[in-house]
């Protein structure tokens, strides 16, 4: 438990100092932003910690489907919950709208949502008529259609994408879809969630292909 929890602080602790790398004096004027988004986002991750090691502690039972994907219900919920506890007390921080909780999409992002979409289906598409096939879990879809894509939207492309813009501009443009370094440091913090990992006796690992496809 103590190595996750140390390899989540170097995470996000890394994603701190690239922001002041980037842009030292925003930094240090949004000092709050910076130190709101380690925060939740440790906490976010400290859910799954806790639930896994502490059984005692989830809702729903842990799945587990291939003896290798684990599907942590409690933990989601968890953070779905914290999530949308928070909407009120920060408020003043950081609004709904700049979460992305709204019905309205951004015109000028239509167009490249809809490349990435049809390009994430290909993709998938791809790698799952040439993977392996498994047996069927109807367990296993439904917590993968609904559970991750809430959590992550709510953490990642919601709290944290929003704290992160508040210091940087969104100067960069692909498909006249704005958007700047908040994207491209929450993507990394990702993709290390997913790919590095610090063992028992604290020895680090490194899975680059896990990754390249988180952060993408």
């Amino acid at each position: 438990m103590l190595n996750v929890i140390i390899r989540d602080i170097i995470i996000f602790a890394f994603a701190v100092l690239l922001s002041f790398l980037i842009d030292f004096k925003k930094s240090i004027n949004y000092w709050y932003a910076l130190l709101l988004f380690f925060v939740i986002g440790f906490i976010d991750n400290l859910f799954y910690t806790l639930t896994m090691t502490y059984p005692g502690s989830q809702l729903i039972k842990t799945h587990i489907w291939n003896n290798n994907l684990v599907f942590n219900w409690s933990s989601k919920l968890y953070s779905i919950i914290f999530a949308i506890i928070l909407l009120t007390p920060l408020n003043k921080i950081i609004t709904a709208d700049e979460i992305g909780l709204r019905f309205k999409q951004n015109e000028n992002s239509i167009r490249f949502s809809l490349f990435f979409i049809l390009l994430f289906f290909i993709i998938s598409t791809i790698i799952g008529l040439l993977s392996e096939k498994e047996y069927f879990d109807i367990n296993t879809l439904f917590y993968a259609a609904i559970m991750p894509g809430l959590n992550e939207e709510l953490i990642y492309r919601g709290f944290l994408l929003g704290f992160l813009n508040k210091i940087f501009a969104r100067n960069f443009k692909i498909l006249n879809t704005n958007f700047g370094w908040g994207a491209m440091l929450t993507s990394i913090v990702f993709g290390l969630l997913h790919g590095f990992k610090l063992s028992d006796n604290y020895m680090i690992h490194f899975d680059f292909i896990a990754i390249l496809i988180s952060c993408i």
